[in-house]
């Protein structure tokens, strides 16, 4: 059976990290939603359906899968934004029959002519496929990036049952609580490192440098060739690959790429790739009156029902030296913020907000500093991935 792997219309609810990947290529601990995924279907041909203003991007970032087909086979559709596991990948049976959870569509059993005719009115990202029985079906599912980051334990938990035996007899010179809920990919960690299991499991992927006196509370992960400086303490907190990281992070997500290198407090927050937190960069997880945290989404503000949220940043965002940031901030992609006091709570992306005065961020100026940043790293900055946030500067240059 043919799998179709899908972002739905609520892509814009995982602002501002959905606005420069599908939401299937957020990071779910170890690994983003789409590999956790194919994961499950080792032998299965998959395709993927994405907005069309990804559909370029999403085909350069993954040229095995076809993007957006113009015709479907009968098939199993699956949300990118759903924790699937093999328990409950085994409860979709049926013919033509579309799997709900809360009134939103988490997968479908469809035949070749339901997926066209559904596909020509819009799909996944506009309406619920007709002409099925619907079945209400009980998953994790993801809404928003703070459901994401509340899942941490659940993430970790998960990927640490593909690691049978811990390795901790490795590194007799790291101070280790509850070792067996520890495994260290061929990284080098220092003396004086304490690596603390009681809570939950910690990994440390390949090659990843942590340095002494450094404290790491599980659950937690940290990602390829990441680097945790000196003094740091992580907790609770998932560190994508290629990361350089200090200070305190806790309760937080990392997509990747991402620079926090200095003292300061991440908390309850969720970053993209290609970041980079000045000194002393830190932001607020909690309200001074203990209220639950609202942040705007589309134009609204949507309450968190949690007293515990710190700032979303998308990818590219750079911050000054001392910069603060409010609970509940919004900070788009490609932008800077450099300013005394507390920045706004919504920052669209491309925004240049320097001393509390918000401009564009000049385009060019953009592109060179990626290509610089990228290169340190050996990475190129495609022609595909410049159109892309060309096309996104002149959305947002009116707003």
């Amino acid at each position: 059976m043919k799998i179709y792997i899908f972002e739905d219309k609520r892509f814009a609810d995982f602002f501002p990290i959905s606005l420069t990947r599908a939401v299937f290529d957020i990071r779910f601990g170890k690994s983003t939603f789409l590999e956790r995924i194919t994961r499950l279907f080792p032998e299965h041909s998959v395709s993927l359906i994405v907005r069309n203003s990804l559909k370029e991007l999403v085909s350069e970032r993954h040229f095995n899968f076809e993007v957006n087909p113009e015709t479907f086979e009968e098939g199993l559709w699956i949300s990118g934004s759903v924790v699937w596991t093999k328990e409950n990948i085994k409860m979709l049976t049926g013919e033509n029959t579309a799997f709900m959870k809360n009134n939103r569509l988490v997968a479908a059993i469809l035949s070749s002519s339901n997926a066209n005719s559904w596909f020509s009115d819009g799909g996944p990202l506009s309406s619920k496929p007709a002409n099925v029985e619907l079945k209400n079906i009980e998953v994790h599912q993801c809404n928003y990036l703070w459901d994401i980051i509340k899942l941490i334990g659940v993430s970790i938990n998960d990927d640490f049952q593909e690691f049978e035996n811990s390795n901790a007899v490795d590194y007799p010179h790291v101070r280790m609580i509850n070792p067996e809920k520890i495994f260290i990919n061929n990284s080098n960690i220092m003396p004086g490192v304490l690596i603390n299991a009681e809570n939950g499991p910690v990994i440390i992927d390949k090659n990843a440098d942590i340095y002494g006196q450094t404290y790491i509370e599980g659950p937690a992960y940290v990602g390829t060739e990441t680097i945790i400086s000196a003094l740091t303490k992580v907790k609770n907190s998932v560190i994508g690959n290629n990361c350089k990281i200090g200070g305190e992070v806790e309760s937080s997500v990392i997509q990747g790429f991402t620079n926090k290198v200095h003292d300061g407090h991440l908390g309850d927050s969720f970053l993209g790739e290609w970041v980079n937190l000045g000194a002393g960069t830190s932001n607020s997880n909690l309200k001074n009156n203990y209220t639950s945290v609202k942040v705007r989404i589309n134009e609204e503000l949507v309450d968190t029902r949690s007293l515990h949220i710190g700032c979303f940043i998308g990818d590219h965002v750079k911050t000054a030296i001392g910069t603060l940031i409010n609970s509940g901030t919004n900070i788009g992609p490609a932008s800077m913020v450099s300013t005394y006091g507390f920045p706004p709570t919504h920052i669209l992306p491309f925004s240049w907000y320097v001393n509390r005065k918000c401009d564009r961020m000049d385009f060019n100026k953009f592109v060179s500093t990626v290509r610089e940043v990228q290169k340190r790293r050996n990475i190129n900055f495609s022609a595909i991935e410049k159109e892309f946030y060309k096309k996104l500067s002149i959305i947002y240059e009116s707003n």
